[in-house]
């Protein structure tokens, strides 16, 4: 999760130790929160709570595509002035309930000595010749084609075209004449393999798969070829499972894909592969479970350049970061097994001892500066120059003793920092 989590802000800050949770402060001294008697965070929705059953079964159907389109890459040491090549292809997995009949719908051409802009429009077929393999190849229309594979192996065959140069021909590009048609080569290679699949969880994931529970089930489906070796099938986006849920409920949207699965309870939930059956085992633990935990305290940046913020530290000047203090998840820990779904934003709350600096507002939920699960429900916005210090508690974590991380900086030049919506 941490590596993620750094990736997605762009930041190499260290997480922070844990400290336990505050004692409760006396309720005749707590000042009320102005958001008493709603949801922490407006802006946030209420996670979904699906009903939970002692055990539970959902089966997913493959996800398949037959149909692929796209732009195609010239091949520079192959094009000449006169006519452009192209070498492009596509992996199909054949087996039940996956289509071997694939339409092509062509693209423009796009050559690297001539900006980023395509050559002209899509590409219009004039034949299909040189087919080699296994593989049936027809013409459906003036710039599609439906290639169709029964059998394991390689084929090849090419399609030539050309494209319509746009007005003012290629002006820039002296890589080819000056014409009102440019003709193509497209060189297709068609791999057919016959997948066996494996359920994976993120290598982050340790040696056992565990989840909070409401949270998605970390599984992808890998096809593998006959020699063990992952491959990826573009008829094929997912494969069949099966998903049955022991002590939890289970949850997915309508055509939601294996990773769509939300599990609540506590509980195990075995995923098969319903072509080879292939299984992974994930455990689903509640709140109270998880006894450890890192943060990262950080001014998120635009586009990455977030800084880190390290306890004790003076920050002066600060070019394009965003004007609130965000504490981020970057590790949960469960008896020592990491967990492997992201934070759930409403377990956390965040204050701050120096509201004349920061003050929490709880406007951010989800922000673009960093993964949504990671960035908690509550942040503190930035108002003046000065020490800034932040906590944040998980009250329900460690049994319900609670779990806690908090920094105290000093922010200076703060008039520099830019304002962030959610």
């Amino acid at each position: 999760m941490k590596a993620r989590l750094l990736g997605s802000i762009v930041l190499l800050g260290a997480g922070f130790a844990c400290q336990p949770a505050p004692s409760a402060p006396d309720p005749g001294g707590e000042a009320p929160r102005d958001d008493a008697g709603t949801h922490p965070n407006p802006l946030c929705p209420d996670p979904v709570e699906p009903d939970t059953g002692e055990a539970a079964t959902l089966s997913i159907p493959a996800r398949t595509r037959s149909t692929m389109a796209g732009a195609y890459i010239a091949d520079t040491t192959l094009s000449t002035p006169a006519r452009a090549v192209a070498a492009s292809g596509a992996t199909l997995a054949i087996g039940p309930g996956y289509p071997t009949s694939v339409t092509f719908e062509l693209g423009s051409i796009l050559d690297p000595r001539c900006c980023c802009d395509p050559l002209g429009g899509a590409i219009t077929i004039d034949g299909i010749s040189a087919v080699e393999g296994a593989a049936t190849v027809m013409q459906t229309g003036p710039t599609t084609f439906v290639a169709s594979v029964s059998e394991v192996g390689t084929s090849t065959f090419e399609v030539s075209g050309a494209i319509a140069v746009p007005e003012g021909g290629l002006d820039g590009c002296s890589a080819y004449d000056d014409t009102r048609e440019l003709p193509v080569t497209l060189r297709m290679t068609l791999l057919a393999e016959r997948p066996r699949w494996r359920i994976e969880a993120p290598a982050e994931c340790g040696a056992r798969t565990v989840i909070q529970s409401n949270r998605p089930l970390p599984i992808t489906t890998v096809a593998l070829d006959a020699a063990g070796q992952r491959f990826y099938p573009n008829n094929v986006e997912h494969a069949a499972v099966t998903v049955v849920g022991s002590g939890v409920g289970l949850w997915t949207p309508e055509g939601g894909a294996p990773s769509d699965i939300v599990a609540t309870g506590e509980g195990n939930v075995v995923i098969t592969a319903t072509d080879g059956g292939a299984s992974h085992e994930v455990s689903v633990i509640p709140a109270a479970r998880i006894d450890a935990m890192e943060v990262v305290f950080a001014l998120p940046g635009f586009g990455g350049g977030g800084i880190p913020l390290e306890e004790g530290e003076t920050y002066d000047g600060f070019g394009r970061t965003g004007n609130r203090v965000v504490a981020l998840v970057s590790r949960l820990e469960s008896a020592g097994d990491p967990l492997c779904s992201e934070a759930r934003t409403e377990d956390f709350e965040v204050t701050s001892s120096t509201p004349e600096t920061c003050a929490v507002d709880g406007r951010l939920c989800e922000s673009v500066e960093a993964t949504g699960g990671d960035l908690l429900t509550r942040s503190a916005r930035v108002v003046a120059d000065g020490t800034c210090s932040v906590r944040v508690d998980a009250p329900a974590f460690a049994g319900g003793a609670g779990l806690g991380a908090q920094t105290s900086v000093t922010l200076l030049g703060t008039e520099a920092l830019h304002e962030l919506t959610p």
